[in-house]
């Protein structure tokens, strides 16, 4: 069972377009995977970025609080003298 002229050029044909098909689709996949991988490397940097600056805001509310605490003690310190 040989395959003549024209049918082995079809055979190549197809398998020509087969093979192309894959390349293609896998370089769409690639491309895909990159972008979806870069959206949640951002989303990691702007999550991290606010919850330092929320840490920040804590910190500085952390102090005041500290500071009302020994206000508070000394003016019951000096209401009881």
């Amino acid at each position: 069972m040989y395959l003549s002229d024209s049918e082995e050029w079809l055979v190549i044909l197809v398998a020509t377009t087969i093979v192309l098909g894959l390349i293609i689709k896998s370089y769409r996949d690639y491309k895909t995977m990159s972008a979806e991988a870069n959206v949640k490397i951002e989303q990691k940097k702007k999550d991290e970025a606010y919850v330092r600056k929320l840490k920040e805001v804590i910190d500085q509310k952390n102090e005041l609080l500290q500071q009302a605490i020994k206000l508070k003690k000394e003016q019951a310190e000096k209401s009881e003298n």
